[in-house]
């Protein structure tokens, strides 16, 4: 007879619920989800226009599970493209736990973020810790942005219904 069979029944649980919340913890890392490509389309409009509708909508929705993201908008005018990065506060390095958005003693401060103007050399430079997502704007010519967006699912599902609906605003005053 195997060992495995003569081991009592609570050895054999422990086991295979340490090897399911393994692989649980595994597959739920923000790097493994982080470079996951989920959408790419083309939309009309400027980037620059699209990616400051789409923060406004983000800073503006006041669901509970999207109080822990800090956003970022960056244009790289020598590539004519913007980025919006969602960072999620709980695994930024650094952060201080009196001001993070998961407190709920936390000072929450609100407002558009500033727009930050950087090389495309900078663009794979200054991004190395976990985000939620990372919409891309490229404006491919002067009707039409290419957007792509990779990351968490349910985070960048959101973030791509609200690019929709500022492409569809944008396309139609």
């Amino acid at each position: 007879m195997s060992d495995w069979y003569a081991q009592p029944f609570v050895a054999k649980f422990v086991t295979g619920l340490s090897v399911a919340g393994l692989l649980t913890a595994c597959a739920n890392f923000p790097d493994v989800q982080q470079n996951t490509q989920r959408f790419k389309e083309n939309f009309s409009g400027n980037h620059v226009v699209l990616a400051e509708c789409v923060i406004a909508k983000l800073q503006s929705d006041g669901r509970s599970f999207l109080r822990p993201l800090q956003f970022r908008n960056r244009q790289f005018p020598d590539i004519h493209a913007s980025e919006i990065h969602a960072y999620d506060t709980r695994y930024l390095r650094n952060a201080i736990a009196t001001y993070t958005p998961s407190n709920p003693d936390a000072i929450l401060i609100y407002g558009d973020p500033v727009t930050e103007v950087q090389s495309a050399d900078q663009r794979d430079k200054n991004d190395q810790s976990a985000y939620a997502f990372a919409l891309l704007l490229q404006q491919t010519d002067d009707r039409t942005v290419q957007a792509s967006l990779r990351g968490n699912a349910f985070f960048g599902q959101i973030a791509w219904k609200m690019l929709q609906g500022c492409a569809a605003s944008t396309a139609n005053p």
